[in-house]
């Protein structure tokens, strides 16, 4: 076994760079190995954004390291997204342990570049160091047209809440463990490398005027709900599960509480949930539907005395995965 500790961190380098990093494009000028890449603006608002993980935290059991790279660029992806914007470019700086194998190093590489050129955003350089323990932070930078991006906060009371992406296969990973999920093949197959819809960019960044709250789920759907309404001073009273695989339909037999039981739970669906002004809902849906994008009116915005999630018109408090308290 040849480890990174082998090699010198010119050569280091010069591997993740030869593999990894995207070639200069018309009109800039600046490439490997300078210190800094400039690049010209495609929207007149940039947008930009920072996701930072530890391997460990993104490892299945299923997932072998070109599926951890590719998960990882997918999350820091879906940060963009949410906030109607096009992501264009990346920078990676990696946490390399000297005892890594170098073939678990260029898998991680090779599933970072395969998710590079899925969503076609350009990796542009970054940094390596050495670490303990193998971890990863990406800079993402995107453009959007939306003069004012939709935050976090300003749900409106009467707004529908509209959810896009998968849910339950994760939730289901949380609540049975990795032994029992890992017998069940669509589990492992929705949560091997999970998918951002740049569509739904594109979407919110067109009808940013009706567009009043967003928010990416990376930390589970419950705690992204709860967040956004907590955050406008609301409450978001769910009324239906978002979309399912058909397995998890079969193994609740259609019942709606326990596919939200297993929808709420989770993380790393990187779908969106965004708040819609009522008199543009048909607008929207519609676009969601021409672009083929996984979506369901969940619910909807509600004037709440206790602001937060209310499912069957209980409050409902979320769960998620918490970096320093684990679940919490």
């Amino acid at each position: 076994m040849e480890t990174v500790g082998a090699l010198s961190e010119e050569e280091v380098i010069a591997l993740i760079a030869g593999k990894l990093l995207s070639k200069t494009g018309i009109g800039e000028h600046l490439s490997h190995p300078d210190d800094a890449r400039d690049v010209i603006p495609r929207a007149p608002k940039i947008l930009f954004s920072m996701d930072a993980y530890t391997v460990n935290s993104l490892k299945l059991p299923w997932r072998g390291y070109s599926d951890v790279g590719w998960s990882a660029l997918t999350g820091a992806i879906s940060d963009i997204v949410a906030k109607g914007g096009v992501p264009h470019a990346c920078m990676v700086a990696l946490g390399i342990p000297p005892e890594l194998d170098l073939k678990l190093l260029d898998e991680f590489i090779s599933g970072m570049k395969e998710a590079s050129e899925y969503y076609k955003v350009r990796v542009l350089g970054g940094d390596t160091n050495r670490s303990a323990e193998m971890w990863v932070a990406i800079s993402v930078l995107g453009f959007t047209t939306a003069r004012t991006p939709p935050s976090r906060r300003g749900l409106k009371p009467g707004d529908a809440i509209v959810v896009t992406g998968i849910y339950g296969p994760m939730g289901y990973v949380v609540k049975h463990g990795f032994e029992k999920a890992l017998n069940e093949k669509w589990v492992v197959d929705f949560t091997k490398r999970p998918r951002a819809y740049l569509e739904v960019g594109y979407i919110i960044e067109n009808y940013y005027k009706a567009v009043t709250a967003s928010m990416d789920v990376s930390d589970g759907l419950g705690y992204t709900l709860q967040t956004m309404a907590i955050l406008s001073s609301c409450g978001i009273a769910v009324r239906d599960p978002p979309q399912t695989p058909q397995q998890l339909v079969d193994l609740c037999r259609g019942g709606s509480d326990c596919l939200l039981e297993y929808a709420l739970l989770g993380g790393e669906e990187y779908g969106v949930v965004f708040g819609v002004k009522p008199e543009w809902l048909r607008t929207v849906l519609r676009d969601l539907e021409h672009f083929n994008v996984p979506f369901t009116v969940i619910g909807e915005a509600v004037e709440a005395g206790e602001p937060g999630l209310y499912v069957n018109g209980r409050r409902f408090r979320a769960a998620r995965y918490d970096q320093f308290r684990e679940w919490a």
